[in-house]
């Protein structure tokens, strides 16, 4: 047997080679903690920190790159084989960097400020120095946190953005103010919404949050009664204004015009205001176009459907937070069969759960995939196949499936090819050798690059992003 290094120093190398192949979020909490422990014949054993973290690191597209990594550093080929292990390596103490980090440089922070006067305590927001009522009852869901927010790469630049509003000292970036979250229904941007105002409530700040059709309909209500001056001092006396489903301001001229003053006198008296959409501003029409450069002032941030890894973590944080002991099987077929939104994937979960202990059904792969097909029907995932994206991709890109199985490499083509290596990867589930097979016979080291290049390019590409969420969505309808 060729001589191999001790498991130690075999998996230090992998993890120099992976750190640049690997987004660093999920480097740092998946890989950056894993220690390797021995050789088992051809195999290379490694200590995880966690069960759930095993099965992240055992999808195949991890694995595959895992293996080369290792196979390179150690010189010799290899497989990997993971085992929970709680004395690998604790990381908690090594910096991280994260998204706010990158960007606060450009933050010029809303500050609090509390004078005492009289007994009286006032916040104060900006230079500005807006005076606030107490913050009372606000209709916030108090279940909503980020603490039980789930992040994975389609939410994070969200994520890290609604708590940069909210952070230490409830200081914001101006860049961020308004924020705006769009996303499709059930996707999470109403759980950010009411975490963002259930930690500023926490800091002593006044908030309002009102859904679009509960402002329209106390604007109404407001001219009924004679009684404009009391309802703007309800929606200019705050310090955080979250408005819900702006989407359905359209069509409504004089509510429309009452937000824009409103919005205008929060904004300069340096309140924070956060919205959210089921899509972007630039396509809410027929929205008053002075109305919609105001959303688009700050950040506007998309929240995508959870890939297979996130519909994963959140399935073992809802499990674990619910004392339920659902097995590893079990989930992976919930995370596999349930792929739309955040909402469904949560109404499988609580039916599955629920049946165990309501009838005594056993919690096994096969039992639940009955379960789920009278929640989601047949398999949807199994009914997409490798030649439905490819056809999808091609359509989106405005070219041919022969044009992306060819060898052109102009930049259109080229983008819309990983597009679709992308897809087959983490939507479809195939391996890189597998997609790579199907793309023509590209190597299984191109389709992982590929993968890397889009997953990379979707944090900082809105257009990326968004022909990934469409392509995504036509596959599911």
């Amino acid at each position: 047997m060729q001589d191999r290094p001790d498991p130690v120093s075999a998996w230090q190398a992998a993890l120099g080679r992976l750190q640049l192949e690997i987004p660093q979020e999920q480097f740092n909490t998946f890989l950056r903690p894993c220690a390797g422990l021995r050789w088992d014949s051809d195999c290379l054993v490694v200590g995880a920190a966690t069960a759930f973290a095993v099965s992240w690191l055992e999808l195949p597209l991890h694995l595959e790159m895992v293996r080369e990594a290792v196979a390179k550093a150690a010189g010799v080929q290899s497989n990997v084989r993971y085992e929970a292990a709680p004395t690998a390596r604790d990381t908690s103490q090594e910096p991280t960097v994260s998204v706010q980090s990158v960007v606060a440089e450009r933050a010029a922070h809303l500050r609090t400020a509390v004078d005492h006067q009289g007994g009286q305590s006032t916040q104060h927001f900006g230079s500005a120095g807006h005076s606030l009522p107490s913050p009372g009852t606000v209709g916030l869901n108090p279940r909503y946190s980020f603490d039980n927010f789930v992040v994975g790469e389609s939410n994070q630049l969200a994520y890290h953005a609604a708590r940069a509003i909210v952070g230490a000292g409830l200081e914001a970036a101006p860049g961020y103010n308004p924020l705006l979250l769009y996303a499709g229904s059930g996707m999470g941007k109403t759980h950010l919404l009411h975490a963002i105002g259930n930690l500023a409530l926490q800091q002593g700040v006044a908030v309002r949050y009102v859904t679009s059709e509960q402002f329209t309909n106390e604007f109404v209500s407001s001219i009924n009664r004679k009684a404009m001056p009391e309802f703007r001092e309800r929606y200019r006396g705050v310090g955080l204004l979250l408005l819900d489903d702006v989407q359905f301001l359209v069509g409504k001229e004089q509510t429309q015009e009452t937000l824009f003053h409103t919005f205008n006198d929060l904004h300069q008296a340096g309140a924070q205001i956060v919205l959210t959409s089921d899509r972007p501003p630039e396509t809410i029409a027929p929205l008053e176009d002075r109305l919609r450069s105001r959303f688009q002032w700050g950040l506007v941030a998309d929240i995508r459907p959870p890939s297979l890894e996130t519909r994963l973590a959140m399935l073992h944080s809802w499990a674990t937070d619910s004392g339920s002991e659902v097995p590893t099987p079990v989930l992976d077929v919930i995370a596999q069969r349930v792929s739309r939104n955040v909402r469904q994937l949560l109404g499988a979960f609580n039916r599955v759960v629920a049946t165990s202990r309501l009838l005594g059904a056993p919690l096994t792969a096969e039992s639940v995939a009955t379960q789920l097909d009278a929640i989601v029907g047949p398999d949807a995932r199994a009914e997409v196949t490798a030649q439905q994206v490819l056809s999808k991709a091609a359509h989106h890109y405005g070219l041919t499936p022969e044009q992306i199985l060819s060898r052109n490499r102009t930049a259109a083509v080229a983008q819309a090819r990983q597009v679709t290596m992308y897809l087959l990867v983490n939507e479809l589930g195939m391996t890189p050798t597998g997609a790579g097979r199907f793309l023509a016979g590209r190597n299984h080291s191109t389709v992982i690059h590929g993968v890397g290049r889009i997953r990379q390019a979707m944090q900082s590409d809105s257009r990326i992003r968004h022909a990934v969420v469409a392509i995504t969505e036509s596959l599911l309808k």
